[in-house]
């Protein structure tokens, strides 16, 4: 999907430093992990004594849960237009 270029992309999570690789824009990888990053200090301003990784995994269930309700209602939109779309024919 990206530049097919490997980029090395560097985190600071929590005072702690992560790479990894991506061929992503790099704008994309920015803009995710700026959002990644006011996630985790909110949660952790208001959980201070939350390990890291269980931010993490609480920041993936609420991206997973966005998921499934974005597509249930990209669904029910469907059915809706596909109703309206009908009832003109």
């Amino acid at each position: 999907m990206g530049d097919k270029r490997l980029k090395k992309i560097h985190f600071d999570f929590l005072g702690q430093t992560y790479e990894f690789l991506t061929d992503e824009p790099e704008e994309i990888v920015n803009e995710i992990l700026d959002n990644i990053k006011k996630d985790v200090e909110n949660i952790y301003s208001q959980a201070s004594n939350m390990e890291p990784v269980h931010i993490l995994l609480y920041l993936l269930l609420n991206e997973h849960l966005e998921k499934i309700e974005l597509k249930k209602g990209l669904k029910k939109l469907i059915s809706k237009a596909s109703d309206v779309s009908r009832k003109k024919e």
